[in-house]
């Protein structure tokens, strides 16, 4: 297990080298994107925010690869089994966007003749509205409020490779209760903080062309009503390398060590999760799933992502025992060329 970082600092020294590599549960590392050490190609930003409902989700993801700018929205209809997808892709961005340095702080807003996107980062809670009259020919608006209870952790990394100009660094943020209205054509997707929750994946790095990952996650409450959610993950080659593994229980972050996935040759069918120290022990069982890729030669991804329920144990830094049952989450193969 990497150790934990607690004390702040600069991500980068003045030859852009990692000052400090690990795992922390407050984002305390300062990107100082202006000390990184590579070309415009290699850089990747993203913000990808995911809100889950027991019979639907919807997502917005917003990325600078170099390659390109991406800004999607995604409507996920479980009942219906159906995915709709739309947004905007603008090639050679070349980091110009200007993503946010951190994960607390700095607004988002796209307005063009496709879109307005605004997300605002406020002290208790981060509010996204939007309005994409064309999308998928029948329209998409909303209004969400996402809650983010600042004294709560979430599982953050700064993963350190051997090419010294390479690096990861994530802050992962399980628990956010959501309420607000997603309106598609004329069906309202409505979501209530008691049982929906959005995850934001940030992310920023300069990582290996070639890079294949697992990585999964839940929010919600335990069978005896405590909050709890999880994000768990590593490298196709090793579950020891690049570990996203952190339980949080009641606001409290507690350090999993390597985790692997057992991923099914039917994406449909149930995923099993098992850890070396026995801490985690875990069954996905699927109610939709999801494939996906781009292929601009160079550039190219491919990705398997199932949504259902999360059902096991999962045992605290003190030893506690909690059981889960039916935590809706997702989990995901992904690779990438870029």
């Amino acid at each position: 297990m990497s150790k934990e970082i607690t004390e702040p600092s600069d991500l980068f020294d003045d030859n852009g080298v990692l000052i400090q590599d690990g795992w922390a549960r407050k984002p305390i590392v300062r990107y100082n994107r202006e000390k990184v050490r590579a070309k415009w190609h290699r850089l990747k930003e993203w913000d990808n925010y995911v809100v889950n409902h027991p019979d639907y989700n919807f997502s917005v993801t917003i990325a600078d690869v170099g390659y390109m700018g991406l800004v999607t929205f995604e409507v996920m209809d479980y009942k219906e089994q159906k995915v709709y997808v739309g947004g905007l892709q603008k090639f050679f961005t070349k980091g110009t966007w200007n993503l946010p340095t951190s994960s607390q702080q700095g607004d988002i807003e796209f307005h063009n003749e496709m879109f307005d996107l605004t997300i605002k980062k406020l002290a208790d809670q981060r509010e996204i509205s939007f309005d994409f009259p064309t999308f998928s020919e029948k329209g998409l608006k909303g209004s969400l409020v996402l809650y983010q209870d600042p004294s709560k952790d979430s599982i953050v990394k700064v993963n350190r490779y051997k090419k010294k100009k390479l690096f990861y660094y994530s802050d992962k943020i399980m628990w956010m209760p959501v309420e607000g209205t997603v309106f598609f054509g004329d069906k309202a997707y409505k979501f209530s903080p008691e049982n929906c929750y959005c995850r934001l994946d940030w992310g920023r790095g300069v990582w290996p062309y070639k890079i294949n990952w697992y990585w999964g996650g839940a929010s919600g409450k335990t069978v005896d009503g405590h909050e709890i959610w999880f994000s768990h993950g590593h490298s196709y080659e090793d579950p020891a390398l690049h570990d996203k593994n952190m339980v949080g229980y009641d606001g409290r972050g507690h350090k999993l060590g390597p985790i692997k996935f057992h991923v099914p040759e039917d994406p449909m069918d149930p995923w099993q999760f098992t850890s070396e120290d026995g801490r985690f022990e875990m069954t996905l069982k699927p109610i939709f799933h999801h494939q996906s890729g781009m292929n601009f030669v160079i550039f190219n991804s491919k990705s398997v992502i199932a949504y259902g329920y999360y059902s096991g144990n999962v045992i605290l830094d003190d030893g506690t025992k909690v059981q889960v049952e039916n935590v809706l989450g997702h989990a995901e193969a992904i690779k990438w060329r870029w």
